[in-house]
């Protein structure tokens, strides 16, 4: 244990060095329980690290502004469980109107049913992040399943989250899944591309297992306005570094208490949603750093597009102009693929008018939309599995609604089917014909 930790102090002493920003953080667990985290540079953690240095068997710190003075800090070797390294990606800020950042996401998909898996019979404490990933079925993301999007055309990926089985009581997220979350967000970042950072199964509809503790009603909100603004103030201190390329989306498909779809059952509701979207807007803002500028996404109820969601829903106060976009998601016409086999004239025309919609309310007015999902899902989806003709028919409803899209400046995001399980491991398509399609309509 003596030389494994003497090896991450000669870390430790250049990572000091190299330091310059907020962010650049270690954590020392101790055999007695505790962790302290500790900023390498001007951080608002424990203190400002200044010098480290092994001195026998110990491991000195010295913290400027350590309880508002300096003080070192003393730790016996034999007594650290564990150091945990957590360093800020800092790309070279370029700020972008949401405008054009939605245009230059292009074409992108959802790695969804993985860090988003709710698993009840799972527990923060006893089982592993890993744990967690695999839980629905889906194997860990990793950087060569980016890098093979990045090489075949995409130029953005939602990652959707949930985060309440990796809250604390107080609501501080579980560092090993905050670290887990940053990686992977890494893995999109690095390649040039543009990432949506989401709060997700957080909300919903609830079963006998499940039940989400954000929902678009207004006592919901009253009880939870504080924890919800927490949690969005770790995420955006985590990634206030970050480049323009990182967008965070405040919240999935959030529902009333009632868990109804499309459209709540109390226009009351409404106030609810828009109340948790102006606390999300203000938590990042107040983190500073890039955030003061990030792109902020927000959607509507249950991220439904008709008249009545879109006409409720209230863009939120913000302290800069033209940084938010709004995002909805269509499966429409609902159960098409069960029911029609076929993408025909009147499934195109149900997107034809939810774009007609959208920019009526939003895109004519300079608010850029999103596609946050869309797919073939209902009572069965697309597979690998599925025939030639509902594989075609895939194809021609992605690249319809990728083609509709585009002309109005909407970025689209697949659910799922098109990149999955162990298709996701090779890296392969699971369903190229339906990609080709995508890409030709997006490049025509």
């Amino acid at each position: 244990m003596k030389k494994i930790l003497l090896s991450l102090i000669t870390i430790l002493m250049p990572l000091a060095l190299l330091a310059q920003e907020a962010g650049d953080n270690f954590t020392i667990k101790t055999t007695d329980g505790k962790t302290t985290e500790w900023s390498l540079a001007g951080g608002n953690k424990n203190g400002d690290i200044s010098i480290i240095k092994h001195n026998g068997n110990k491991l000195e710190l010295y913290a400027k502004g350590y309880e508002n003075t300096g003080a070192w800090q003393t730790y016996n070797l034999d007594k650290i469980e564990n150091i945990t390294f957590s360093v800020f990606h800092k790309g070279d800020y370029k700020e972008e109107s949401a405008v054009n950042a939605v245009k230059n996401m292009g074409i992108g998909t959802n790695f969804g049913n993985c860090t988003d898996a709710v698993a009840m019979w799972l527990n923060m404490g006893s089982n592993s992040v890993t744990d967690f990933e695999k839980a629905w079925g889906q194997e860990p993301t990793t950087k060569p399943m980016v890098d093979f999007l990045k090489k075949n055309g995409f130029n953005s990926v939602r990652i959707p989250v949930t985060w309440f089985q990796h809250m604390k009581e107080d609501g501080t997220v579980d560092e090993a899944w905050m670290n887990r979350i940053q990686e992977i967000v890494n893995y999109v970042i690095d390649n040039g591309m543009y990432c949506i950072l989401n709060v997700h199964h957080d909300t919903g509809a609830d079963d006998e297992k499940v039940k989400h503790w954000i929902k678009a009603d207004e006592a919901n909100y009253k009880e939870n306005k504080e924890k919800f603004e927490y949690l969005w103030t770790q995420i955006a201190t985590r990634f206030k570094n970050y480049d323009q390329h990182l967008v965070f989306e405040g919240y999935n498909e959030m529902l009333d208490a009632d868990n109804t779809w499309n459209a709540p059952k109390s226009a009351s509701s409404y106030k609810g949603l828009n109340e948790y979207a102006q606390s999300f807007v203000n938590a990042v803002r107040a983190t500073g750093g890039n955030n003061e500028t990030r792109n902020l996404i927000i959607n509507t109820y249950a991220a439904a597009n008709g008249d009545d969601v879109l006409n409720n829903l209230v863009i939120p106060t913000d302290k800069v102009v033209g940084h938010i976009a709004v995002e909805v998601h269509t499966y429409a016409p609902w159960d098409w693929f069960a029911q029609k086999g076929k993408w025909d004239a009147s499934c195109s025309n149900e997107i034809k008018n939810m774009f007609t919609r959208l920019n009526n309310k939003f895109i004519s007015k300079g608010i850029p939309c999103i596609i946050g999902e869309y797919g073939t899902h209902g009572s069965k989806s697309v597979s690998k599995t599925s025939s030639a003709s509902e594989i075609q028919a895939a194809a021609d409803q992605a690249a319809d609604i990728v083609k509709q899209a585009k002309a109005y400046g909407v970025a689209t995001f697949y659910w799922m089917s098109i990149f999955t399980e162990k298709d996701r491991t090779v890296p392969q398509w699971t369903l190229p014909t339906v990609v080709e399609a995508m890409k030709k309509a997006y490049n025509e």
